[in-house]
């Protein structure tokens, strides 16, 4: 599954380099609905994405790696976020401060997973004096 995901990082970084490339290259006035359908393409990244990577963490039986997979989640998210910062003044009326939010919000779960499974990592071998038998 993680060769998936790798796969998938790889398309949806390409679709975030698109949005970076259309915010510059576009005219707000004549492309909004160009613009619209390149934002709605990172919309469904992120959302296809987070499924794709809740599935796959829950099938990791080490919380560390499944932790590594929201880490990844939550890097994509901040580098949509980081473009969408850019380019949502210039294209208020093409689909950008939804997706910002949308955005903001999938980064924010995938964060809480993230420390969520660390946690967990951490919590895995309890020291031993917790089960200690009195003498």
């Amino acid at each position: 599954m993680t060769d998936a995901l790798d796969v998938l990082n790889t398309v949806n970084q390409c679709q975030v380099d698109q949005l970076k490339r259309a915010g510059q290259e576009l005219d707000p006035q004549k492309d909004c609905a160009v613009f619209t359908r390149i934002v709605l393409n990172v919309q469904a990244a992120v959302i296809h994405t987070y499924q794709m990577t809740a599935v796959a963490s829950m099938r990791e039986a080490d919380p560390k790696a499944a932790a590594a997979l929201w880490k990844k989640m939550s890097d994509f998210c901040d580098s949509a976020l980081t473009v969408i910062r850019k380019v949502k003044a210039r294209y208020p009326y093409c689909g950008t401060p939804e997706l910002y939010d949308l955005a903001l919000d999938y980064r924010r779960e995938a964060q809480k997973r993230y420390v969520q499974n660390l946690q967990d990592s951490e919590c895995q071998t309890p020291p031993p004096e917790l089960f200690a038998t009195a003498t």
